[in-house]
């Protein structure tokens, strides 16, 4: 394994763009202009954040790695702890900084990021909440977003990143619903709340089409996972599926149609990123 692309499999860098579409749905939430450069630099900010939690992850489950994933970068000896360690902490310190420079309330919250992947990290192994903390790192991207670009939060960026949260929880559960159909698989049922909680938004043309796209693009994800047991790769294309809920978030706040490229272009990368790097 090459050093560039242990870093690369380190970091899950084919899911960094789906932080990008993250950012600017939450920046299109709040009743205010955002700048397309304080927006820049707050996705620069959550990318570095996004890998410094990678990193993190890794570096706190090494010895579980050892014994069940040896061909994983830190265990393979491909990349040292120590050298992990020390990438973190400029990861951390670096997307601080950027937050500090723009809004003090987006600082705060940024730390209270860090916080949350800390504990995430050092804490999901058999931790039944690990699901919701995960689901709250997302979140807080576009709690973050939101106040980097305007005073204050509404309750449209609140009930965004609640469905997001619920998304994610529905995501990593998913691969273990069982049983009874799709009423009795509430995992399955979390994945698909997106596309019912912005179906208040139709019939926008645009809302529509979007809805659309999601529930084809979760379905795909779902089949792979429950009748072709390919979980692999039915998670990878859920983690995908953040960006098109970004670009429906994006729709139905009004967002303009630079965003709602963005968001769709976040999506194209990232499927084109998991055919090289494994995006679990």
């Amino acid at each position: 394994m090459s050093s560039a692309r242990a870093w690369l499999r380190l970091a899950r860098i084919s899911n960094t763009p789906t932080v990008v579409s993250n950012t600017v749905a939450g920046a299109v939430l709040v009743p205010s202009a955002p700048d397309a450069v304080t927006v820049a630099q707050v996705a620069v900010a959550m990318a570095l954040l996004y890998t410094a939690g990678m990193v993190l992850n890794d570096i706190a489950d090494v010895e579980i790695d050892r014994r069940e994933r040896p061909e994983r970068p830190i265990p393979s000896g491909a990349i040292s702890v120590g050298a992990a360690t020390g990438v973190f902490s400029a990861l951390v310190g670096s997307a601080l900084t950027l937050l500090a420079a723009l809004d003090l309330g987006a600082f705060l919250a940024g730390i209270g990021l860090v916080a949350l992947i800390v504990v995430y990290d050092f804490w999901h192994k058999a931790n039944p909440l690990s699901p919701v903390l995960m689901g709250a790192c997302r979140a807080m991207v576009y709690v973050i977003a939101g106040l980097a670009v305007a005073d204050a939060l509404n309750a449209a960026l609140w009930g965004a990143a609640a469905v997001m949260l619920v998304y994610l929880v529905g995501l990593t559960q998913v691969a273990k619903a069982e049983g009874g159909g799709v009423a009795a698989r509430w995992p399955v049922v979390a994945v698909l709340a997106p596309a019912a909680y912005w179906a208040k938004e139709l019939p926008d043309p645009a809302v529509a089409l979007l809805i659309a796209a999601f529930l084809v693009w979760v379905g795909f994800a779902l089949w792979l996972v429950l009748a072709r047991r390919r979980i692999g790769a039915g998670v990878a294309r859920l983690i995908a599926g953040i960006a098109v809920y970004d670009a429906l978030v994006v729709a139905g706040a009004g967002g303009g149609a630079v965003a709602l490229v963005v968001c769709l272009a976040a999506f194209a990368a990232t499927i084109a990123l998991q055919t090289k790097i494994a995006g679990t």
